[in-house]
């Protein structure tokens, strides 16, 4: 009887060995990347890595996978850049049908809608990260000018996230009594308003500034 306790202790540690993860130190990750992202190491892949993963998730054929990769990162540059690339974009490279537009948007949006999680139910200066990660991954590759405003309750939680205009590459128009009116209709105690420059330089325009001061006084009006 004790022979075979010792067999099923001696198969149960076999067991544990097999399945159980290797040190992350002592391994290299990069040689099996799909127990890397299960692992949570993902971070230590490279984008080609990755995007070959993607590839092969969606069953895209081995043949096509080396230089449609090669492609897009030449065309977009990074990982990120493809994922929150637009689906005119997208539709002009070889080898990127439909399926796999579909599946880089999904992924787009759950990316988005992660980092607007982070900020529901909670003051949203106790983590500023928060806040700037999510805006970050709403606009920093939008082709043109969008002006988005945040309204908030008072104690500083997101009420709602809304596209106030579009514009065109370097201007977007906007109504300071449109955005009080929403600010009422919500009854929203206080807002943040942002837009990016496609440009890439954050140096807010004479009309940025003139038009932040014609907001806060548009605000004041109604006590937000």
């Amino acid at each position: 009887m004790k022979e075979v306790d010792d067999d099923r202790v001696s198969n149960r540690q076999d067991t544990d060995t097999e399945y159980t993860d290797p040190d992350p130190v002592m391994i290299g990750w990069a040689d099996i990347p799909h127990r890397a992202l299960i692992a949570d190491h993902g971070s230590v892949l490279s984008d080609e890595v990755l995007l070959r993963l993607f590839c092969d998730a969606l069953s895209i054929k081995q043949e096509q996978q080396q230089s449609l990769i090669e492609t897009i990162i030449v065309r977009f540059g990074s990982l990120a850049a493809v994922f929150s690339a637009n689906d005119r974009a997208l539709s002009g490279l070889v080898h990127i049908g439909l399926p796999m537009r579909v599946a880089l948007r999904i992924i787009h949006e759950a990316a988005i809608r992660v980092s607007r999680a982070r900020l529901d139910h909670e003051n949203i200066f106790n983590n500023r990260k928060f806040m700037f990660d999510y805006l970050i991954s709403r606009l920093a590759r939008e082709p043109i000018e969008q002006f988005r405003i945040l309204f908030l309750d008072e104690k500083n939680r997101l009420l709602a996230d809304e596209t106030q205009s579009r514009g065109t590459v370097n201007h977007t128009p906007v109504y300071p009594r449109e955005v009080a009116r929403r600010a009422m209709e919500l009854g929203a105690k206080s807002v943040i308003l942002v837009h990016n420059h496609p440009s890439g330089d954050p140096t807010p325009s004479r009309d940025d500034i003139v038009m932040t001061h014609d907001m806060q006084k548009a605000m004041g009006l109604i006590a937000v």
